[in-house]
């Protein structure tokens, strides 16, 4: 049996590639070591973090972000809420009164032009 040089090359160039990979690491298992360090480190960031927000009560932190609301001047918890008819504008304290502005006619109070809002019974 002969076997031709051309038809040996490719095999022994395939096995020297496969032996050399075999016994290279790559540095895998220093990455890691690496990968799991950055993971212990950031789960000790995350435990310094909720030791120091569990110093605070519940009641301090809400005191705290309310009077800083207080000096940016955006107190909007003292505004109350609005509701307004989508035909004239007219504001109401009550969903209930500005769909009743919306749907009823001029005549029983609403602002309703004839057909602009189809009710049905």
């Amino acid at each position: 049996m002969r076997v031709s040089f051309a038809t040996l090359l490719p095999v022994v160039v395939s096995l020297t590639a496969w032996v050399a990979s075999a016994h290279y690491d790559g540095g895998a298992p220093l990455e890691a070591r690496d990968w799991m360090d950055g993971l212990s480190t950031r789960d000790f960031e995350i435990l310094e973090r909720r030791e120091v927000l569990s110093d605070f009560t519940s009641r301090d932190l809400i005191e705290e972000l309310s009077d800083r609301l207080e000096r940016r001047g955006n107190n909007n918890s003292s505004k109350k809420k609005t509701y307004g008819c989508p035909y004239c504008g007219k504001q109401y304290d009550t969903f209930d009164k500005a769909k009743a502005c919306a749907t009823q006619p001029a005549i029983l109070g609403g602002c309703k032009v004839a057909g602009a809002v189809k009710q049905t019974h």
